[in-house]
């Protein structure tokens, strides 16, 4: 008999139909995970050093929030012409993304920003510090991770926040021209589109040449005939005269 393969767990965005599960998929391992992440452990009670840039917004608290731009600056890898996540407003944009799920929905998308963080979650790794304290070569290695672990939550979760960053980030405008996405029809933001050349046809004999320029008037000229002077024959006088 052959092996069912585990149902993948959809992670669900604002818009798209809610099942009848989280996107979070709660086995045993799981629940104990989240509820010592949230509960009174030493790990799990270390405070996020906040960026004094971010206050709290509909869906997460500032902490939440800093550990999503830490997160966004290692899924956005720097490229020239791509703006950074800070640059774009990441956060507020993520929130505003958040705002638009289903309140069990955001439950769980705090809950997870709150165990990715926590240094509970680093244990697993073999690196129980917070997440906004690791440099970038170990906040890189934690999301590989959870990317490729062999717990669901984990795989899960990692999903649900490379597309939460990837939709706040390339639905920015400042994005649009690294991406060469040219905007929704009729943005006010974006430059109007060129035009195209209008189609042409072999011009016909005669036509399209200009009209000749008027020419002057001028009269034409009245020929003179030549005054020949009449010489008299010389009278008997031989001078010529009478």
């Amino acid at each position: 008999m052959a092996r069912r393969r585990p149902r993948p767990v959809r992670v669900l965005l604002p818009g798209e139909r809610e099942g009848r599960r989280g996107f979070l998929k709660k086995g045993l391992f799981g629940a104990v995970l989240l509820a010592a992440a949230g509960g009174g452990t030493w790990l799990a009670t270390r405070r996020t050093r906040v960026d004094p840039a971010l206050k709290p917004l509909l869906v997460f608290d500032a902490a939440q929030l800093t550990v999503l731009l830490a997160i966004a600056n290692r899924m956005v890898p720097e490229h020239p012409g791509f703006p950074r996540p800070a640059e774009v407003g990441l956060p507020a944009r993520i929130d505003a993304i958040a705002a638009m799920a289903h309140p069990s929905a955001q439950k769980e998308l705090r809950q997870l920003v709150t165990l990715f963080e926590s240094g509970l979650s680093g244990v697993l790794d073999l690196s129980p510090r917070l997440f906004t304290e690791c440099d970038g070569p170990a906040q890189e290695k934690r999301l590989r991770q959870w990317q490729n672990s062999r717990l669901s939550l984990r795989r899960t979760g990692f999903r649900a926040l490379k597309r939460l960053v990837a939709a706040a980030y390339y639905s920015s405008p400042e994005t649009w021209g690294a991406v060469g996405y040219p905007g929704p029809p009729n943005s006010p933001t974006l430059a109007p589109r060129p035009q195209p050349a209008p189609e042409t046809r072999p011009a016909e004999p005669g036509e399209g040449a200009p009209p000749p320029r008027p020419r002057p008037f001028r009269p034409a000229p009245v020929p003179v005939e030549p005054v020949v002077p009449q010489i008299l024959p010389a009278g008997p006088g031989g001078d010529g005269g009478g």
